[in-house]
């Protein structure tokens, strides 16, 4: 598991492959409080995938996905973007 704190209270995390099945390989914001705000998924695709990093960047979240995968996350939202191939 990785956690970013954030200037807000927030925190990202970003559950490993024995997190449960519903956070497997996602990410969650969660509130000052521990309430969940969003957990972003990454897309479907013919096979499985996690996200396995994450990092911020000028104030967006990118995440890296095992199939080779780096997508845009809205902080607001938790939307999801796709945004370049790395392998």
């Amino acid at each position: 598991m990785t956690q970013i704190e954030l200037a807000d209270g927030d925190r990202l995390i970003l559950h490993g492959l024995s997190a449960p099945e519903s956070e497997r390989g996602a990410i969650v914001r969660l509130h000052a409080t521990g309430r969940r705000r969003w957990i972003a998924h990454p897309p479907k695709g013919e096979g499985q995938d996690a996200f396995v990093a994450m990092r911020l960047k000028d104030r967006v979240l990118l995440a890296d996905s095992f199939q080779g995968l780096s997508f845009r996350i809205d902080l607001a939202t938790g939307a999801v973007r796709a945004s370049a191939f790395l392998k």
